[in-house]
């Protein structure tokens, strides 16, 4: 069977044609009412269908919030996959936020889920965090490279909450957001060069003084969120990332989604993240 294009090959040829700007797709209550829309199935399905039609050919990426879809119960993740197959139609690598992290078995049961045409949801990236240990996601990882995607691992999360844990040191005398990035580096390079099938969530928001970690994570992508309503924004990127800026995904949601439910006030706000993400990519 041949091994299908990487997600990191497959981005880099989208975020040159398009933008590397990754869309988070956060169909909250709070945004439903924004945009005069029911929180209801329905609202959901009209708001995702809105999004895609204005945004769908444009990205890159987009980067579906599950919950915000799990809450309306089993409908609510029929409209999941239904956005999922119409970006995917738009030619979007699809990343779904579902955060998974469990014993190794579970970890492989959530990946069978989520990668592959066979599979429930058939993304491209997914999201994950490593609090059972990375051993408990090498298989997670795995069936990813098999199938051409992405498994991103939070190393440092944009949230505050997250610092005193991630920044807890250990009895090596490394941080446990530098333990994570050793550990997804090694999971990169046993899948061979530049296959990449594990990428790093790190936080635009976060200080200069974690970019050693930024460097221990090697070639992984790096997906940023926190721009826009999180506080960081693009001029924050090269504090962190000077020198690995085409392995970014800047990320950004509400800032973005409230300029809906005008079609054309929509496609403004995404060209207005869109074009300070290209001139970052191209290290100007």
């Amino acid at each position: 069977m041949t091994t299908p294009a990487s997600f990191a090959q497959r981005f880099a040829a989208l975020a040159d044609a398009r933008s590397p700007f990754c869309l988070g797709l956060d169909p909250s209550r709070d945004t439903l009412a924004r945009w005069s829309l029911p929180d209801t199935v329905q609202g959901l399905s009209d708001f995702c269908e809105r999004v895609a039609d204005a945004a769908g050919e444009r990205l890159a990426v987009v980067k579906p919030q599950s919950a915000f879809f799990e809450r309306h119960g089993p409908e609510g993740l029929v409209v999941l996959q239904r956005v999922l197959q119409r970006f995917r139609a738009a030619g979007t690598l699809t990343l779904l936020d579902v955060k998974r992290g469990d014993i190794g078995s579970t970890m492989d049961a959530y990946a069978e889920g989520l990668f592959g045409a066979g599979s429930a949801y058939n993304v491209d990236a997914a999201t994950f965090t490593a609090y059972l240990g990375l051993g408990a996601l090498a298989k997670t990882v795995e069936r990813a490279r098999a199938h051409g995607a992405c498994a991103f691992i939070v190393v440092r999360s944009s949230n505050p909450e997250g610092a005193p844990l991630q920044n807890a040191v250990g009895g090596d005398g490394r941080t446990v957001a530098q333990a994570v990035a050793d550990g997804l580096r090694a999971l990169n390079e046993q899948a061979g060069p530049g296959v990449l099938p594990a990428g790093a969530v790190m936080g635009a928001t976060l200080p200069p003084a974690d970019r050693d970690v930024v460097e221990r994570l090697g070639e992984a992508l790096l997906l940023t969120p926190g721009i826009g309503s999180q506080g960081a924004g693009f001029s924050d990127l090269p504090k962190l990332f000077a020198g690995r800026e085409r392995q970014v995904l800047p990320t950004a949601a509400r800032s973005v989604l409230e300029a809906g439910p005008d079609r054309a006030a929509l496609q403004q706000a995404l060209e207005a993240h869109q074009a300070p993400s290209r001139v970052f990519r191209e290290g100007a």
